[in-house]
């Protein structure tokens, strides 16, 4: 349990950190593990590339989970994919947007494909992490047990 509060102020400021600080920890490690299946099950599972090389877990693809980043404002947290484009896969398209052309197929997100062929369809893994996030309690859950880590009787 927390400790008892004179002042209502300093109680909402309290739990607005703590709430704050769970949306970057165990909510955002929540999120990403929904986002990661869903790349293996969505993407990976479905299509097996030939005109190109996948750059493997961890090696900064849209399967690195240090390319899924969370910021918080308000005690909102948004997720964001920023996977870059392959820089020696001679594509046209640079900077971020790999993730939102893969979910999204070509053109609808700005990007295009470089070749022709079945892996220009949508793939939509983000699509379906959202689906997935509003359809189960997993966040709720992952918020509740982190409050509840912080002191805090969530039930």
């Amino acid at each position: 349990m927390k400790d008892l509060y004179d002042d209502v102020d300093d109680l909402l400021k309290e739990l607005e950190a703590d709430i704050e600080d769970t949306l970057m920890h165990e909510v955002l490690d929540t999120v990403k593990e929904i986002e990661l299946r869903h790349v293996e099950e969505d993407v990976f599972d479905v299509y097996s590339p030939k005109i190109y090389e996948r750059r493997g877990m961890g090696m900064g693809g849209i399967d690195d989970s240090d390319n899924i980043v969370g910021t918080v404002e308000n005690m909102e947290l948004e997720v964001e994919n920023i996977t870059p484009f392959a820089s020696g896969y001679g594509t046209w398209n640079r900077s971020v947007g790999l993730a939102e052309l893969i979910n999204d197929g070509n053109s609808t997100s700005g990007c295009f494909y470089d070749y022709p062929g079945e892996f220009n369809q949508p793939r939509p893994f983000l699509d379906n992490t959202i689906e997935e996030i509003e359809r189960t309690d997993d966040v709720e859950n992952a918020l509740a047990k982190g409050l509840n880590k912080r002191k805090w009787t969530v039930k």
